[in-house]
């Protein structure tokens, strides 16, 4: 997937499959959640298109520390000495780089969807991301650089939160919904499927955070761009329920 803008100072990178992002303010760039390891080749003409270098960049942060998401922040943190920002209960998992663990539900009857064999294909393809020695700990409310603010939304992981700019009315929702399913193909806002998360109930709890937000743009992990209203997505995965 070519980088491209997807909201105000925002460019997505990344595949059809799954996305991480470029975000600029006021000259300076953050990188929101980190991909693969093998996307790292996407970063130089991400940054060309914000007429931004290397040099530009100041952190990554990271909505949670699940291995699509911590891709390529330990190569930014040795390569440029970026401080890479996550939540704190999910501090020891960008620290080791381990694997999902325990989830909800089991992976096997989702196999049925060829969606799902293309993504835990390209899951095992991507690279393997390496433990980020030194990690920065947010938590809920906390201020980031560029602007952004955490908003802690548990379920599916730990520490997983939504990312917020409130002037650009951006907002950067990780995991706690998709608008292409990882494993089942479909498409809309709904929340991540059960083998993924610890707890789908904790997530629908979790919306309830969304819904004051002023919020023009959602950008999600997995999927596009949302223009249609935090309300709107956040009614609709309601009604889906868990997937």
């Amino acid at each position: 997937m070519e980088p491209a803008f997807t909201a105000d100072g925002v460019v997505r990178l990344g595949t059809d499959l799954c996305n991480w992002f470029l975000f600029e303010d006021g000259g300076e760039v953050v990188v929101v959640d980190a991909g693969f390891p093998d996307y790292l080749g996407q970063l130089e003409p991400g940054l060309r298109l914000l007429g931004r270098t290397r040099a530009d960049l100041t952190a990554v942060v990271l909505t949670h520390g699940h291995a699509d998401h911590v891709g390529v922040a330990e190569q930014l943190r040795q390569e440029l000495g970026l401080a890479v920002w996550v939540h704190e209960d999910d501090a020891h998992l960008a620290r080791s780089a381990e694997g999902r663990g325990k989830t909800e539900a089991p992976m096997l009857p989702y196999l049925r969807h060829p969606h799902a064999v293309r993504f835990l294909v390209h899951f095992r393809t991507s690279g393997k991301p390496q433990p980020i020695a030194d990690v920065r700990t947010y938590a809920d409310g906390d201020e980031l650089p560029g602007g952004l603010r955490a908003i802690h939304t548990g379920g599916h992981t730990a520490g997983h939160s939504v990312i917020h700019q409130e002037s650009r009315r951006v907002l950067f929702a990780g995991d706690l919904l998709c608008t292409l399913n990882p494993l089942t193909g479909a498409r809309g806002p709904q929340l991540l499927p059960r083998p993924l998360n610890l707890s789908s109930t904790t997530m629908l709890d979790s919306l309830t955070k969304l819904e004051g937000l002023e919020v023009d743009a959602m950008l999600v992990g997995h999927g596009d761009t949302w223009t249609q209203g935090i309300g709107a997505a956040v009614s609709r995965a309601r009604n889906i329920g868990p997937t």
